[in-house]
């Protein structure tokens, strides 16, 4: 059991490595919490200093207590940026909404500096909750497969008796990647799975919180989520479903072991009369996000973490990405998750995915070239510009721009493709003031 959890050293290297080399969208506070669930991903992994070495039953609790840092502080931080955001669901079911995603206090969910100024409409965002805290749950994502005729793989976090484990030759690799559906019964009256009715009370050290896998197949990418939902709806819907799913990565590690995201969508059913959705509409959402067999190395699926992510190239996070492009902004396009796999990738994905149920979506054309539109076309023709490669640095592109007088950034991938087209104007400003 010991060697599979990984050693207190290599846990505090791998965080201080982390922190050193990454930057999330939030304030250091929050950064610190998601920092230490990835430590979790990465000794399971073998990722970092890990070393290519799996401790696949280590879990957040090992990691906490690696760093020196108090589980029950850590629990309510977590739980406190949860109740954040259902106190802001309550308040707009009771007649008391904000057009800002902040506490009452005016501080912005989750520490996300946008959501200190961008204006929503609360309704949407109850939506985009509804949606987002259901289609991640395993009975929705069961239902899926069979309206939709496709394999999803499926499971749960429960409390875990690593003794018994132990005793019935089972680990955490065995549990996360096989399929177990048809032995939870037995699970539980063997006592491998404890009852979590009466989790007031201190857990002993040998009860871990660890997930099951149900059903064996590809995942859904909360990528896709996002952007299907903005796409489909709105952009404040496509926050809502951000918001939920957030909530399902924050409740793997607090003092109520609970699916959080899943009663959050229940609440708002069941007291939010002006909803105008229903189960079919996640079940669809679910199919949206859901990655296909033969394309499960091809489609980015980003943790909170990586949503967050500051790439080092562009200066943006995944998270505002997605906005921009649901909204038609410019996009600058990069690789995201931890497949590194461009993003432009992933909104082809959507687009193929919206097309198959006929779903027609306008994409909104980007500010910058509605302009354009009322150019002849010998004058846009005529309109100066630079090829990069999508790798090329966001930096090295501007310098070029300005050296050159260009007016125009095209990005091409290796065949000669164009993923997208920059407007320098919307970033010289920032090289210029270095």
């Amino acid at each position: 059991m010991t060697k599979k959890i990984a050693l207190a050293e290599l846990i505090q290297q791998d965080f201080r490595n982390l922190k050193a080399s990454e930057r999330l969208y939030t304030i250091p506070r929050i950064e610190d919490l998601l920092f230490m669930q990835s430590i979790e991903g990465r000794a399971h992994n073998g990722a970092g200093v890990f070393n290519k070495r799996s401790y696949v039953n280590t879990t957040i609790d090992d990691i906490v207590s690696a760093l020196g840092r108090s589980p029950k502080v850590i629990k309510t931080k977590r739980q406190e940026l949860i109740d954040e955001i259902f106190e802001f669901v309550v308040s707009a079911i009771e007649d008391d909404p904000r057009d800002r995603l902040v506490t009452k206090s005016g501080r912005p969910l989750l520490g996300i500096p946008q959501f200190k100024d961008r204006a929503v409409n609360y309704h949407d965002i109850l939506k985009g909750l509804y949606l987002g805290g259901l289609r991640d749950n395993p009975e929705i994502r069961k239902k899926t497969q069979g309206l939709y005729g496709i394999n999803i793989g499926y499971g749960k976090c429960y409390l875990i008796n690593s003794r018994i484990m132990e005793e019935m030759g089972l680990d955490g690799e065995i549990l996360a990647h096989q399929e177990h559906e048809d032995r939870l019964a037995y699970f539980k009256s063997s006592g491998l799975i404890v009852d979590h009715t009466n989790t007031k009370r201190k857990l002993p050290k040998h009860v871990r919180y660890m997930y099951i896998r149900h059903h064996v197949g590809p995942g859904q990418s909360d990528d896709a989520a996002m952007v299907a939902s903005g796409l489909l709806y709105n952009v404040d819907v496509a926050l809502g479903v951000f918001l939920a799913d957030a909530v399902d990565t924050l409740e793997k590690y607090v003092s109520k072991y609970r699916d959080q995201d899943k009663e959050i969508a229940f609440y708002i059913k069941d007291n939010y009369h002006f909803l105008d959705l229903d189960e079919k509409d996640v079940y669809e959402l679910a199919y949206l996000a859901a990655i296909p067999e033969e394309k499960v190395d091809a489609i980015p699926d980003s943790s909170l973490r990586y949503l967050l992510a500051v790439d080092q190239e562009t200066g943006q996070s995944s998270f505002e990405t997605h906005m921009n492009f649901i909204e038609g902004k410019p996009f600058l396009p990069m690789a995201i998750s931890y497949k590194r796999i461009m993003v432009t990738i992933l909104y082809d994905f959507v687009r193929e995915k919206l097309s198959s149920i006929n779903k027609e979506v306008v994409f909104k054309i980007p500010e910058a070239l509605l302009h354009e539109l009322d150019s002849s076309v010998t004058k846009v023709m005529q309109r100066k510009f630079i090829t990069v490669g999508p790798h090329t640095s966001l930096k090295s592109a501007l310098a070029k721009v300005e050296a050159r007088k260009e007016e125009l950034i095209i990005v091409k991938d290796e065949f000669g493709n164009i993923l997208g087209v920059i407007n320098p104007a919307d970033f010289l400003i920032f090289l210029r003031g270095k």
